[in-house]
């Protein structure tokens, strides 16, 4: 996992994609096999997942991945989540992000119960994962522009916050 300086933003996170999690992504896209679209959603959503579960772990954030509505079926096939559970904060959203793509999108499902919502940009091979920025709010279009992203570096501060707001 390497930190890079990248243009507007300060910097963004690279994240390798693990064979588990690749196989996790697979076992889930064979469960929806008969529909290609969802199917291909639902493998990247969890490429997206697994990259900021990673990311937090190695900075030491508990998160809680076997909760988040992302790992079941039934949810994967009603809505278009991609959510990772930080225990006793709530869901924040993992959006995945295609090379070239200037803007993250956000499907209404997710628009409420979220605690902040990352870009991950994945690599053309989906090798690697590169967590370009987090908001907490979603525009009316669902469409955010990568631009508008706020630092990745301080989504930590962001999770701390929450957490004392919660103890407060």
């Amino acid at each position: 996992m390497t930190p890079e300086s990248s243009g507007s933003r300060s910097s963004t996170f690279k994240v390798p994609i693990g064979k588990e999690a690749v196989d996790r992504a697979l076992e889930f896209q064979k469960q929806h096999g008969h529909n290609h679209t969802r199917a291909e959603r639902v493998y990247l959503n969890t490429l997206a997942v697994s990259a900021v579960d990673a990311f937090l772990h190695r900075l030491e954030i508990e998160t809680a991945l076997a909760d988040s509505n992302s790992q079941e079926v039934v949810c994967q096939v009603l809505m278009d989540v991609a959510d990772l559970e930080i225990p006793n904060l709530g869901q924040l959203e993992c959006r995945p992000v295609l090379p070239g793509a200037d803007a993250v999108s956000i499907p209404p499902e997710v628009w409420s119960e979220r605690i902040g919502y990352v870009a991950v940009q994945l690599d053309d091979s989906l090798q690697e994962a590169t967590l370009l920025g987090f908001t907490t709010t979603v525009p009316d279009s669902g469409e955010l522009p990568l631009a508008q992203l706020q630092p990745i570096t301080l989504l930590p501060a962001y999770i701390q916050q929450i957490r004392q707001a919660k103890l407060s």
